[in-house]
């Protein structure tokens, strides 16, 4: 497994060489007992971009999946805000031992304005109908994209 920090985001690839899958991360904790929780795993990957799909530039395709606590309200989905702006609302797929998933394709545009923003925070509704705002932080962002997108393209 290779991994390099850009800022607050990790780019890491685990498998073999040539059939490696890499994917850029962040993982959001907040302090509870004197520990940290992990409360938000943002994860985003690239798909190989499809040569049938002549729209896109050859461009790798990418896939935002987000792993939160179990205990959320699972119909009001995970909505993510940069800079105060709503961008994007993931519904969630499942949830397992390790808490539960949600995930969406990431747009050119909604990758665009992750990129270029400084701070971002991903909106959760808990079952006891409170709503939590985890932040979370976008700087290196950018750069970890890049390096993901022209290693997904080669």
């Amino acid at each position: 497994m290779k991994s390099q920090k850009f800022d607050d985001w990790y780019y890491r690839c685990t498998g073999a060489a040539g059939a490696e899958a890499c994917e850029v991360a962040q993982v959001a904790q907040v302090a509870k007992d004197g520990k940290s929780v992990n409360v938000l795993t943002l994860a985003i990957s690239a798909a190989p971009a499809d040569p049938r799909n002549k729209g896109e530039k050859g461009k790798p395709r990418l896939m935002l999946t987000a792993l939160l606590p179990l205990n959320v309200f699972l119909p009001s989905g995970l909505s993510i805000k940069a800079d105060g702006k709503p961008v994007a609302k993931l519904d969630y797929r499942n949830c397992n031992e390790a808490g539960c998933w949600a995930q969406q394709a990431l747009d050119t545009k909604t990758a665009a304005v992750l990129k270029k923003g400084a701070t971002a925070e991903g909106l959760v509704r808990l079952m006891n109908g409170q709503d939590v705002n985890i932040r979370f932080s976008l700087k290196g962002l950018k750069t970890a994209l890049d390096e993901l997108q022209s290693t997904a393209s080669r």
